[in-house]
């Protein structure tokens, strides 16, 4: 059975997030996605230390989601006792591991 939603997906409990955030989790292909703000188009990197798929503005490279595959595995390793989890994603990402990220 899959995990449930972390806590964290929508915001802090009682607190509504800063932005707009909508979150899915693909139970059928066992991807989570979250996107913040409206569905765009973008350009994803891999990202290896978090081992999610970041989604980027094509231009200015703003976070704008990301993508979290083989989700169930994923969860079992990341999330806290409590099934939830954060992720410190920049607000940009950085265009030299960006360049890193687009050779592997």
């Amino acid at each position: 059975m899959p995990p449930p939603l972390p806590p964290a997906a929508g915001g802090p409990p009682g607190k509504p997030p800063s932005i707009e955030t909508f979150t899915q989790h693909d139970t059928e292909k066992d991807v989570f996605h979250c996107s913040y703000g409206p569905l765009q188009a973008g350009r994803t990197v891999w990202d290896p230390e978090r081992e999610i798929q970041v989604r980027l503005d094509q231009h200015s490279l703003q976070v704008i989601g990301f993508s979290i595959p083989d989700f169930t595995a994923w969860h079992a390793k990341h999330a806290d006792e409590d099934g939830g989890f954060e992720m410190d994603l920049p607000d940009f990402w950085p265009a030299s591991i960006d360049a890193d990220a687009d050779a592997g």
